[in-house]
């Protein structure tokens, strides 16, 4: 609830050519208990008054010699075209198209000359009510903003804490993990022939603990590098960008004697790197859940263009999944299979989505299971200016 002791420290300006007509209201506003008026009889005064008053209610007759009472409206429309301060509009002038024009021209309330001064001052009180709200919730936007802009530069300051803290942190685990591969080499090599079964199991766990832990730090640094150690968006031919991940991913589709289909590829703005990225890690686990003795056939197929966007697919003829989990593949370490049945960190599609949401695009995918898998690439042609 408002106080009513609020809206009369409120700050009105009157205009109207007739100084009975200013010196009635006067007398009308201070009875009530207004601290803050002033007045002229000048309208080409109104300007500078408005400038140095800052009033939260402005009085404004039509009909003066002078300017008119909607040339005062257009002026102090032009000069703040994002005002609030509402205008009630005092005339003589009674016809419709007055009312209308004067609306049309920024007055917030229209009030007809001879008037009640209880239904003035009632329409004043109100105008003076919906002006303090208005300046209630910009008070409270300008707050939010303030409180937004510190909470992201405080975010920021944190992202780059975390992410030297990553780097530091990566540098110090894989150190000691290193070691671990090394010497389990040695000890695999050197000392088989005094290892029995068990000790030879021992090695080989430990190695490939050893690894998959070099490969999820390896996952979590390119996790985190997406955001804060990107290249700055350019052309890439996704052409070339597929080609060379073919190469890279030759002894996997050797090893599953798969087939990798590319019909032609659109060239898009985006971070090249982070391009290789994405199609490497659809494109492998794509491979990666084949059925059992079917080989893999992947295709990378451009469906055409909308809305700025280009449609990629990448589909296989793999196990599938139960669209169910359609959220969960994208999350950090989750995993619709277990560690024994495929290798892998369970970071692959998360690193795949974030780097869609840095390039403002969209990853999404259709299956059933037994019947293969569709992931549907969304990626802008132009990246907007910021």
């Amino acid at each position: 609830m408002l106080n009513p002791k609020d809206y009369l420290k409120s700050k009105i300006l009157m205009v109207d050519d007739e100084p009975s007509n200013i010196s009635l209201l006067e007398n009308m506003m201070m009875q009530e208990g207004y601290e803050h008026l002033y007045s002229t009889t000048d309208p080409t005064q109104v300007m500078e008054l408005f400038s140095k008053v800052k009033p939260d209610l402005i009085l404004l007759d039509l009909n003066m010699p002078k300017m008119d009472g909607f040339q005062v409206m257009e002026q102090l429309k032009e000069k703040d075209p994002e005002s609030l301060v509402p205008i009630l509009v005092l005339t003589a002038l009674k016809d419709e198209k007055t009312r209308w024009r004067a609306l049309g021209k920024g007055a917030k309330d229209f009030l007809c000359k001879p008037f009640e001064l209880t239904e003035a001052s009632l329409r004043i009180k109100n105008l003076l009510e919906m002006r303090m709200l208005h300046q209630r919730v910009q008070m409270h936007n300008e707050i939010l903003e303030e409180q937004v802009l510190f909470r992201t530069a405080e975010l920021e300051r944190t992202t780059e804490k975390l992410t030297n803290f990553a780097y530091i942190a990566s540098h110090d685990l894989q150190e000691p993990l290193r070691k671990i591969i090394v010497f389990g080499d040695r000890l695999a090599g050197r000392f088989d022939s005094v290892l029995n079964d068990a000790g030879r199991d021992y090695i080989q766990r430990m190695q490939k603990s050893a690894i998959r832990m070099k490969n999820l730090i390896d996952d979590l640094l390119n996790f985190s590098r997406i955001t804060t150690h990107s290249a700055p968006f350019q052309p890439v031919d996704l052409n070339e960008v597929v080609s060379e991940v073919l190469s890279d991913l030759e002894v996997q589709i050797e090893r599953t004697q798969g087939k990798v289909e590319v019909t032609p590829l659109p060239t898009i703005e985006a971070e090249r790197f982070q391009m290789h990225q994405l199609f490497q890690n659809l494109i492998s686990n794509s491979l990666k859940y084949h059925k059992e003795n079917i080989p893999p056939v992947v295709t990378v197929q451009h469906k055409g263009s909308s809305e700025g966007f280009e449609e990629i697919w990448i589909e296989d003829n793999g196990k599938g999944f139960d669209e169910k989990y359609l959220d969960r593949i994208f999350r950090p370490f989750e995993r619709l299979h277990g560690i024994s049945e495929y290798d892998g960190t369970g970071m692959g599609l998360s690193i795949c989505q974030k780097i869609m949401g840095y390039h403002k695009g969209h990853l999404t995918a259709t299956s059933q299971l037994s019947q293969g898998a569709i992931f549907i690439v969304k990626l802008l042609t132009r990246q907007e200016a910021e």
